[in-house]
C-alpha cells in the first residue's frame, strides 16, 4: 500500500472513531484529520504541475531528437549517393584503363614493327615513341586518380558507417524518452485518481451532519 493510501485510511479511521465519541470531543481531532487531507490535496496538486512540467520538457527533448534523426537519415543518403556517384566513376575510370591499356598494347606491337623499318620509318618510329611516352603518362594519372577514388571511397564508407551508428544511437534516445513519457503519463493518471479519492473522502466526512458548518468544511 502507498503512503497515499495509508494517509487516506488513517483518515477514515479517525473519522470512525469521531463518530464513536461524539461531536463534543471530536471537533479539534476532525479538523487536524481535514487539514492533513488538504495538505496532501495541495501537495498532490503540486506534485501534478511537477510531472505535466517535466512530461513537457520531454516531449520537446523527443521532438528535437526525431528532428536530429531526420537530418542524420538525409545526410546519410546523401553521402551513399555520393559513394554510389564514386563507384560509378571508379568504374568508368577502370573501363578507360583497360582501353588505354589496349591502345598501349597496339603501339607497342606497332613500335616492334616498325623498329624492323628503322632506316625507312625513323621519322615515325619518332612519333610513336612519343605517343608511347604520352600514353603512359596517361596510365599513371589515371592509375593516381584510381588510387584517390578509391582513398575516397573508403572515406565516405567510414562516414555512412559512422552516421549509421549515430542514427542508431538516436533510435534507442527516442526509444529511452517514449518509455519516460509513458511513465510520466501513467504516474499523472495514478495522481489524478488519488486526487479524487481525496476529494470524495473530504466531502463525505463534510456531509455529515455533526460536520457541516464547520470552518474546514467551507470549500466542499
Amino acid at each position: 500500500m502507498s503512503a497515499i493510501g495509508r494517509r487516506i485510511n488513517l483518515g477514515l479511521v479517525l473519522f470512525v472513531v469521531l463518530s464513536m465519541v461524539g461531536t463534543g470531543g471530536t471537533t479539534v481531532l476532525y479538523q487536524d484529520s481535514a487539514g492533513e487531507l488538504r495538505s496532501q490535496n495541495q501537495e498532490l496538486r503540486q506534485q501534478n504541475a511537477e510531472l505535466r512540467e517535466n512530461l513537457d520538457a520531454t516531449r520537446s527533448e523527443l521532438e528535437s531528437t526525431r528532428t536530429r534523426v531526420g537530418e542524420l537519415e538525409d545526410q546519410l543518403e546523401t553521402r551513399s549517393e555520393d559513394v554510389d556517384q564514386v563507384a560509378t566513376n571508379l568504374n568508368q575510370t577502370e573501363e578507360q584503363l583497360n582501353a588505354t591499356e589496349s591502345q598501349l598494347a597496339e603501339t607497342r606491337q606497332s613500335l616492334r614493327e616498325s623498329e624492323d623499318r628503322v632506316e625507312e620509318l625513323e621519322g615515325t618510329v619518332g612519333d610513336l615513341r612519343d605517343e608511347r611516352d604520352t600514353l603512359e603518362n596517361e596510365v599513371e594519372d589515371l592509375e593516381s586518380t584510381i588510387d584517390d577514388l578509391e582513398s575516397e571511397n573508403e572515406e565516405l564508407e567510414d562516414e555512412r558507417a559512422e552516421l549509421e551508428d549515430q542514427v542508431s544511437d538516436l533510435r534507442d534516445d527516442i526509444e529511452s524518452l517514449e518509455s519516460r513519457i509513458s511513465t510520466l503519463e501513467d504516474d499523472i493518471d495514478e495522481l489524478k485518481n488519488e486526487n479524487q479519492a481525496l476529494r470524495d473522502d473530504i466531502e463525505t466526512l463534510c456531509s455529515q451532519p455533526e460536520n457541516q458548518g464547520k470552518a474546514a468544511c467551507e470549500d466542499y
